[in-house]
């Protein structure tokens, strides 16, 4: 059970990672040393703001 809660936050992680950094956001450096919740806010913060912009 512990492995796979080890590897879905990992997965977690670097799927906002990804996306933060696609986007210009954050390199990859800065995102490493933010938390999962912190990456998770931003992403949110960021893709709710393209999409009121559209």
């Amino acid at each position: 059970m512990r492995r796979i809660l080890t590897e879905a936050l990992a997965k977690e992680r670097h799927y906002y990672t990804k996306q933060l950094c696609s986007l210009g956001v954050y390199s990859p450096n800065t995102a490493k040393n933010m938390t999962i919740s912190d990456l998770k806010k931003e992403y949110h913060f960021f893709f709710n703001k393209t999409e009121r912009e559209l």
